[in-house]
């Protein structure tokens, strides 16, 4: 994948490191799925890497525009949600986890929700990246909510960073301009 940059509506640009691509030429993921414990708290058991990882992608995450660091990184707190600021969010509640929520990171279980366009979460599925969250089946989060798998490398983790920015994209008040700027960088 190419180096890009994005720019959002503030002016603020986002160091993608990756350019975008389309869901459907998503690579497979290699290996056997995690083991999930698939409750109410679904949580990822096993096939974890390194949490550094972990903690590189939600730092990157963080520095984004209208993204809210709050709470800090370094937090003692294990559930880091990830949320747009108010002036930063679309209108699409549907595409939220929580109000203003996209993602999740559990760190003491290492685990990642995430919210994307169903359309990002089925090939996400089908390449064994994620899976669907518990409560979509129970119509209590959005349908293309799911637990994607932590990154056990650095490629791993160059997918799951470009999963957050599609999600990033897909929820902010500029992602239409987001996509077209990211498709002027190919």
């Amino acid at each position: 994948m190419n180096e890009s940059h994005t720019q959002a509506e503030s002016g603020g640009d986002i160091d993608c490191g990756y350019a975008p691509f389309a869901f459907q030429d998503l690579p497979p993921r290699k290996g056997p799925r995690p083991a999930t414990f698939r409750r109410p708290l679904h949580i990822q058991c096993n096939g974890h890497g390194d949490r550094r990882y972990l903690e590189e992608l939600t730092a990157a995450v963080y520095s984004w525009p209208y993204v809210e660091r709050n709470p800090p990184l370094s937090s003692s707190s294990n559930t880091l949600p990830i949320r747009l600021e108010e002036t930063g969010a679309g209108n699409d509640c549907a595409a939220f986890i929580t109000p203003r929520e996209f993602a999740r990171v559990l760190l003491g279980a290492r685990t990642i929700y995430l919210a994307l366009p169903l359309v990002g979460a089925h090939w996400a599925i089908v390449r064994g990246w994620a899976e669907p969250h518990y409560l979509c089946s129970h119509g209590l989060i959005p349908a293309g909510a799911l637990v994607v798998y932590t990154p056990r490398d650095q490629d791993e983790l160059s997918i799951c960073y470009s999963l957050f920015l599609a999600a990033y994209t897909a929820v902010s008040k500029w992602s239409n301009e987001t996509r077209q700027c990211a498709r002027d960088v190919n």
